[in-house]
């Protein structure tokens, strides 16, 4: 069962957990909750069969809902999904077991789309920016980028909700919003409604677990050989990515739907700026989440990077020489 429409997957999904012990029948199921590139490996290790070459009886669900999916991979009925560091951090600082076993994204990543009369950075100043909702990966990355370049947030640009990437591109047609933070293939709308590049945020290194390969510690210390063999299926899937564009365009087509050349590659080029090849969690990116919590959360002042990720198994992989022997050199 490779896709479900959407509405039968959050059945499933409260299904499992409201039956008691329906999880032992289950598959190794993995779930994501958004269309995006960023997905890809999901994609990738179910349909290039992956996961079966690596002796995993993997299920692929979309429930499109970050919560919904956190609270399925915590209660054990996911076991593999994505979620970004905020997620991961605010249920750890609530006594939540999630962690990251491996980061798919480390650093903000989203493309800054601009209108053609802002031509830099400080042109910004002053003009509205838009975001889907405040407190969202899209929003946190923008007042990071602002802030690197001197700008305030708020005060010498303003910011406001506008809801999906969607309506943010027309916003922009109408000049309500000057800039946005977008990924793929959202991006390629926005340019094709006369919205430039202003900032590739793959280039400014702003630390962020955007996604990480999310998953509890109960599942790696009772089924760690699994989730080793998952990972060694994520790095197959990226090699793929890499050398198998047309097969990977043809994955993507059937997970968005999308079939016009220039979104597929234009999502296909987000995904070779942002996936990490050798899936190493950034401490850095949990730091920045933290001291962020911190301003309304007394509990994550305390708190060390190291309680939501555990790069053990990375670290096997390369102490091995897998990545060195699947890219013929280490990435």
């Amino acid at each position: 069962m490779d896709r479900m429409n959407p509405f039968s997957k959050i059945l499933l999904t409260l299904s499992l957990l409201l039956i008691p012990g329906v999880a032992q029948a289950q598959k190794f199921v993995q779930a994501y909750s958004s269309i995006s590139a960023l997905n890809a490996t999901f994609w990738i290790i179910q349909d290039a069969g992956f996961a079966k070459q690596e002796g995993l009886d993997t299920e692929l669900v979309y429930i499109p809902s970050s919560s919904t999916v956190a609270q399925a991979t915590l209660a054990g009925e996911v076991m593999i999904s994505p979620a970004n560091g905020q997620v991961i951090a605010d249920v750890g600082l609530q006594g939540g077991d999630l962690v990251a076993m491996g980061g798919i994204t480390n650093v903000v990543a989203f493309y800054i789309m601009a209108t053609p009369e802002i031509k830099t950075i400080a042109d910004l100043k002053g003009k509205t920016v838009g975001v889907t909702r405040f407190g969202s990966s899209g929003d946190v990355g923008m007042r990071m980028f602002l802030t690197k370049y001197g700008l305030e947030p708020v005060k010498d640009v303003p910011l406001i909700q506008i809801g999906g990437l969607p309506e943010i591109a027309a916003a922009m047609g109408k000049r309500t919003v000057h800039a946005s933070a977008f990924s793929q293939p959202m991006a390629y709308v926005a340019q094709q409604g006369g919205a430039h590049l202003l900032a590739n945020l793959s280039k400014e290194n702003i630390p962020f677990l955007h996604v990480g390969v999310t998953t509890t510690r109960k599942f790696i210390r009772e089924r760690r050989a699994q989730a080793k063999a998952y990972l060694r299926a994520y790095g197959r899937a990226v090699h793929f990515m890499h050398t198998k564009k047309e097969e990977t365009k043809a994955i993507f087509t059937k997970y968005t739907k999308i079939k016009d050349q220039g979104m597929l590659d234009g999502s296909l080029t987000y995904g070779y700026d942002f996936i990490e090849k050798v899936p190493l969690v950034k401490a850095a990116g949990f730091q920045v989440t933290l001291d962020d919590i911190a301003k309304k959360n007394p509990k994550a002042k305390s708190a060390k990077p190291e309680q939501f990720y555990d790069n053990s198994l990375v670290q096997e992989l390369i102490d091995e020489g897998f990545f060195t022997k699947l890219w013929g050199k280490m990435p």
